[in-house]
């Protein structure tokens, strides 16, 4: 009896994981090995992929025993549908230097804690990849999702075509059980046979220069009396803002970077540049219905959905606003009356679930209708709101450049605590509030700036993009001020 080839596969639900087990083990059985499947379910909200567990071996006419689940260093080959899944199977400890070929494609598919994250909470791909390259015995990491797409196969059938390399069984034996199989089998054959051929990613080519943004030729001396390594920022944020509103939005956005031309330094100056543009461009309820309304995001859902020329793809938007969302673009002063009945009636905390096809002509003509509503953005609540924050907030910049750059620079930073809109745009509100009040205007008071100052700014800033809740910032707040009374 042969030695066993043990085969280990990670993959997210819908990603065919299943299939790809069922292909192997099939294909092994034909060949005339001994093989056995086991499979242990995910759970969900991306907490923990669906695992696969084939072992094969020539048996020479005796049956066998095998393990019904792997054993941490006993794998020869891991197969894993997304990099995430991969690390999870190395801390696991199923991978070894001396023994496991891994294959792993370098996409990611965010988990639900990346996609909540108040800042950028995505896990480090290269950190990943890398330590999948320190532990694996050999790998195989590639763009094998675009491999897929450009075959027209599901990326299972080329995860295969890759691991038929790394197993007795021979390639031809592989190609029958997809056509046993049945489903999509000209596609799949093709992403089997691009797997199989696969010789490695092509060098990398370098990346070709960005051109710089679509910008009318009256902003142009504006934007070039500000830092040259800023410029590209700075242009983008002039074209973000046209498209938001206007041209005299443009020229307010400009107007507002104007006071800190020569003062602040190029790093701090281009962040700065780019947090307002992003503030000035918040996502109201009409900038939501422009972005889905795009030309663009059309084209990346038939994307997304592999759909040929003359199929017809179906976009459905789920929305839920709520009274604040609903209510924030009309004027301030009504906006306000009507939430505080809103309040008072007990119907703040509710929402309308809504699912809007933006391919029918009601729901184009209801997102139509709200992007059209851009006129009365200049008077309306949220506008007053986001526009009552930037001015605190350069104001508070402007005041620590006289004092500390490294203060001015985690202030300006402060601003990837407001983000999005609802829940977590008032909690970002409220977290910055607090900092502001409680850390940067009491030591612009002091008499001379302390010199924990910008430590101080972004300890705060970390544990409220940490906790949006405030549980984390309110004992960071604590530890400072013991720290001022010792």
């Amino acid at each position: 009896m042969s030695a066993p080839c043990r085969v280990l596969i990670a993959a997210l639900g819908g990603e065919g994981g299943g299939v790809l087990a069922s292909w192997i083990a099939d294909a092994a059985i034909a060949d005339g090995f001994a093989a056995q499947r086991t499979s242990v379910p995910g759970v969900a909200q991306r907490t923990g992929g669906t695992t696969y567990y084939i072992e094969i071996v020539k048996a020479g006419g005796r049956r066998p025993v095998m393990a019904l689940a792997p054993a941490p260093g006993g794998v020869e080959l891991f197969i894993a549908s997304e990099l995430l899944e991969a690390a999870r199977v190395l801390h696991g400890g199923f991978i070894t230097a001396d023994r496991t070929f891994v294959i792993s494609p370098l996409h990611r598919v965010y988990t639900i804690q990346e996609k909540i994250a108040m800042g950028d909470g995505r896990a480090d791909a290269d950190a990943l990849a890398q330590s999948l390259k320190t532990f694996a015995k050999d790998h195989a990491l590639g763009d094998f999702a675009a491999l897929a797409q450009k075959t027209g196969a599901a990326l299972n059938a080329v995860l295969l075509g890759l691991a038929a390399r790394h197993m007795p069984v021979a390639p031809q034996a592989f190609r029958d059980a997809i056509a046993r199989d049945g489903r999509a089998v000209e596609a799949n054959l093709r992403g089997f046979d691009a797997g199989l051929a696969y010789a490695g990613e092509p060098p990398a080519a370098a990346p070709a220069p960005v051109a710089p943004a679509e910008i009318p030729h009256n902003f142009a001396a504006a934007v070039e009396a500000m830092p040259a390594v800023s410029q590209t920022i700075v242009r983008e944020g002039v074209r973000r803002t046209i498209d938001f509103q206007s041209l005299a939005y443009a020229q307010l956005y400009l107007d507002r970077l104007a006071p800190f031309t020569g003062r602040a330094g190029p790093e701090l100056f281009t962040e700065l540049a780019r947090h307002l543009a992003v503030r000035m461009t918040s996502e109201d309820t009409v900038r939501v219905a422009q972005l889905k309304l795009r030309e663009s995001r059309l084209a990346q859902a038939r994307a997304e959905a592999r759909a040929r020329p003359g199929d017809i793809v179906h976009v459905t938007e789920y929305l839920k606003p709520g009274p604040e969302e609903i209510l924030s673009i009309l004027p301030a002063k009504t906006a306000r009356a009507l939430l505080a009945f809103v309040e008072r009636r007990g119907w703040s905390k509710g929402s309308i679930a809504l699912k809007v096809q933006t391919t029918r002509i009601s729901g184009f003509l209801m997102l139509k209708f709200l992007a059209s509503l851009k006129f009365m953005r200049p008077g309306s609540l949220r506008a007053a709101e986001e526009n009552a924050w930037i001015r605190r907030w350069l104001a508070l910049i402007d005041l620590a450049l006289a004092k500390d750059q490294r203060a001015a620079m985690e202030i300006v930073e402060t601003a990837r605590l407001v983000k999005g809109y609802g829940d977590t745009w008032k909690n970002g509100q409220a977290n910055w509030a607090r900092i502001a009040d409680e850390i940067i205007e009491p030591m612009l008071a002091a008499p001379a700036a302390p010199a924990h100052f910008a430590d101080a700014v972004m300890q705060a800033r970390i544990a409220a993009l940490a906790d949006p809740e405030g549980a984390r910032l309110a004992s960071v707040i604590a530890s400072l001020g013991a720290l001022k009374a010792a």
